[in-house]
């Protein structure tokens, strides 16, 4: 059995049955809560990179579950751990989760490798490669229509929309893992036709709040508190990148799994093309382009240029009030991530733009509340400025 520790509870279902449609049989948990965080801090420095001990904190916390559901069976089990930031802490965290391992009793016959290593072999394989490009495309198509409709719908339109949303999804993971996988255009096609009946409603004025940052930190809700819930509870709308171009600059930076690579920026395209609920996909190079005047595009730590560059495409599309998303513990990329700020404003200042943009840092030793608190200021702060916008 594979186990993957993931940051993305909208796209690690699509991945699991993406790799067990290809006869890998895993378990891709994006497990969040009190109990996944301790796991974390039991066995690993509190020190370390946050999304390092989070995936500590999964295996640990998966593993122990299977062992108590199998006593006295031992099964095999190969650990791979994603690394998406580039030249960071992050890259210690295969170790640091064989050591969490190690620490809990579990490591014995448990191996850990990084998935950088994992994905230049699973490239080999052309079936493999097209459904996990697919499990992450259609991970981004769920959550950009879950962002852009369900915060404008009434009670009982939302409680259908979530309805709507979760049998898609079914359909989606039976799609990857069948021996006879629908195409990506069709599956897509289906979606649309389902989505119709909900449309794309009217903005009502409501601040948008983009989200800007390092992978975990944007899309693990263990880990930001459930930032995009939270935005939305606060009378927002909140707008997250696409986790496809993100993935493709880090497996560019890393030049690793070429074959992936490629088919992750074929179905960048494919979205950036589409008419649909939501922003539209930028693919890596529109990310580029956008940060080369804020960003060197030798600065690739962490996230890199891609935060200014989705940033600048955020305030393009309207976006107004911007949050930079950044986890404990990441060195390199606060680095690399916090110095764009000071520009960005500037280059957004002086093309009129009136951005609100405020950073909130996520680390394990703050309480929830603390973190929810945080977002809420922000968010205080984001509706008086569009109040002021609408009425100047």
């Amino acid at each position: 059995m594979i186990v993957v520790p993931f940051c993305s509870p909208w796209h690690a279902p699509l991945v699991e049955a993406a790799l067990s449609g290809v006869g890998r049989p895993c378990r891709v948990t994006s497990a969040s809560g009190e109990d996944v965080v301790r796991a974390g801090l039991e066995t690993v420095n509190n020190d370390a990179c946050y999304a390092a001990l989070l995936s500590a904190g999964r295996a640990v916390s998966l593993l122990r579950e299977r062992r108590c559901e199998a006593v006295g069976v031992t099964e095999p089990a190969r650990v791979v751990v994603p690394t998406p930031c580039v030249f960071c802490r992050g890259d210690d965290a295969p170790y640091l989760v064989a050591h969490a391992l190690d620490a809990a009793g579990l490591g014995e016959g448990v191996g850990v490798l990084g998935a950088d290593e994992a994905l230049d072999a699973l490239s080999r394989d052309t079936r493999a490669v097209a459904r996990l490009a697919d499990a992450v495309a259609l991970g981004d198509v769920l959550l950009q229509a879950r962002l852009r409709v369900r915060p404008y719908l009434d009670e009982d339109d939302a409680r259908a929309f979530d309805d709507l949303l979760s049998s898609q999804r079914e359909g989606f993971c039976a799609s990857l893992a069948s021996d006879e996988r629908l195409s990506f255009a069709s599956v897509l096609g289906s979606f649309d036709a389902a989505m119709a009946g909900f449309g794309v409603p009217d903005r009502d004025g409501r601040p948008v709040v983009g989200v800007v940052g390092t992978l975990p930190a944007v899309f693990d809700e263990g880990m930001n508190a459930g930032l995009a819930a939270c935005l939305e509870r606060e009378g927002c709308e909140a707008a997250l990148p696409y986790l496809l171009p993100l993935a493709v600059f880090s497996l560019q930076q890393k030049d690793v799994a070429e074959p992936l690579r490629e088919a992750l920026d074929e179905r960048c395209s494919a979205l950036k093309n589409r008419a649909a609920a939501g922003f539209s996909c930028p693919t890596v190079q529109d990310l580029k382009r956008a940060s080369a005047d804020v960003v060197p595009g030798r600065v690739v730590q962490g996230a890199g240029w891609t935060i200014a560059g989705y940033a600048r495409l955020f305030v393009r599309a309207g976006v107004r009030d911007l949050v930079y998303a950044r986890a404990f513990g990441c060195l390199a990329g606060h680095v690399a991530g916090q110095g764009a700020l000071k520009p960005l404003r500037a280059r957004c200042a002086a093309e009129g733009s009136d951005v609100n943009l405020a950073t909130i840092e996520f680390d394990p030793g703050t309480s929830e509340v603390n973190q929810v608190n945080r977002i809420k200021l922000m968010t205080t702060v984001a509706k008086r400025a569009a109040k002021r916008r609408r009425n100047p």
